[in-house]
């Protein structure tokens, strides 16, 4: 057996990143279908929405490998295709810093990463984006010794010019035939951004006057309404292709393990019993498959063990927490149990009562609480619905919660105990 490198052991598994590579890509196939469908979809927009920890951002990666002609995962689920798509296709992900709709077309237009080098290509697209440019107020920044040019604050351009500019570059561009089938514009994190409105209004315009344009938001939510937060005819601008992530199956996790061991020439391995512990701890979210994965094959990886099994996931578990491998998990792990084993208790009695449909009647959690020797369970999830304790369950009517996040639910439910009953 060959020696394998920490470097190829520390991208086996990968929480902190989305699935680019078609290989690695566990699952998904009707998903995958639905999303090459709408983007063949003549005036088709695409919604990816899910939980955390789903794999939003990763299918998103595999939609833009498609757009972009790369029909490797199609080959892998033998999806049989006859063309090669060719899309201008644009990422961005919006992340605390993208604050409403126009701020989200103002980088699109004057990112290097989005729009900004291709419209360079283009002189009327450019005399564009040099209308913005007079519409800001700049300042010179140091970053790392350099000047760099950083936005300040909107001056002398209303929104609705921003929306005009915008519109004028993508005609330009489409005009220009930069790629054969259009211009794909992929919206990572949709729901961070703090005031989407108008968004809707605007891709209704785009979609007549701009028929070559799609955009796939991607963003937590249960549909697409709910996402974008705007007028109820949003359904239209998605209709057909709204893809609503699942939690995956035991399958599709085992494949991930599996495409983590190929990866690795299989020179560390997980027995079936661990497999199994792993599948039951990440309740369909493939993040904790790559989280628990990552820190079992590391610790493996030093100390010289090539066989992982079960008692070994609940040792990794424990390193998990102690270390704080996934620190906002953590953090919103502690912030909601405070100092207190009562509150852990019941907040774990709700989630091992979570039902299907995502919801916990407090008969059944208050049982288990007070089992657990907690005395008035009921006062503790009354502290847990507020912002002191991060309010991560949310009444849904009498004696009915749920748990805001279902990722914060399954560390809930995996996470070792951090205090003992007293």
């Amino acid at each position: 057996m060959n020696k394998i490198s920490l470097r190829q052991i520390e991208n086996a598994f990968l929480p902190a990143k989305e699935i680019i590579n078609a290989e690695n890509f566990a699952g998904r196939k009707a998903h995958v279908i639905d999303s090459y469908s709408a983007l063949i979809s003549e005036g088709a927009n695409i919604a990816v929405v899910g939980n955390r920890g789903i794999g939003k951002s990763s299918l998103a990666r595999q939609i833009m490998n498609i757009s972009q002609g790369n029909n490797e995962l199609l080959e892998k689920l033998e999806i049989d295709i006859d063309e090669r798509l060719d899309f201008l296709t644009i990422y961005i992900a919006c992340g605390n810093a993208v604050n409403d709709t126009q701020d989200l077309l103002v980088r699109l237009l004057t990112t290097r990463e989005c729009l900004l080098e291709w419209i360079y290509e283009i002189p009327t697209a450019k005399k564009e984006i040099e209308k913005i440019n007079a519409g800001f107020d700049l300042k010179l920044v140091k970053v790392g010794g350099e000047g760099v040019s950083e936005t300040s604050q909107k001056s002398a351009i209303s929104d609705h010019q921003i929306d005009v500019i915008f519109q004028n570059v993508i005609t330009d561009l489409l005009k220009s035939k930069i790629a054969k089938d259009g211009i794909l514009i992929v919206v990572d994190e949709f729901d961070q951004i703090h005031n989407p409105k108008g968004f809707a209004r605007l891709i209704k315009s785009l979609a007549t006057n701009t028929p070559g344009l799609k955009f796939c938001i991607i963003g937590v939510a249960n549909d697409i309404q709910t996402l974008i937060k705007e007028h109820e005819s949003t359904d239209r601008l998605f209709a057909g292709s709204v893809i609503n992530l699942p939690s995956m199956t035991p399958e599709e996790l085992t494949e991930i393990i599996k495409n983590a061991e190929k990866s690795v020439d299989n020179f560390i391995t997980f027995t079936d019993e661990a497999i199994k512990k792993m599948i039951s701890l990440a309740n369909g979210h493939p993040y904790i498959i790559h989280l628990i994965g990552k820190q079992a094959y590391r610790s493996a990886y030093l100390e010289g063990i090539y066989e992982l099994n079960e008692e070994y996931i609940e040792q990794t578990l424990k390193n998990i927490a102690e270390k704080e491998a996934d620190p906002v998990l953590e953090g919103r792990y502690k912030k909601a149990v405070a100092s207190s084993y009562q509150r852990e208790a019941v907040l774990k009695s709700l989630a091992d009562c979570v039902q299907t449909d995502g919801e916990v009647h407090t008969g059944d959690a208050y049982k288990i609480a007070i089992d657990r020797q907690v005395d008035n369970p009921s006062q503790y999830v009354g502290q847990m619905v507020t912002e002191d304790y991060g309010s991560e369950i949310i009444k849904v009517r009498e004696r009915y919660y749920r748990f805001k996040d279902s990722l914060f639910m399954t560390y809930v439910k995996a996470r070792p105990w951090l205090f003992e009953n007293k």
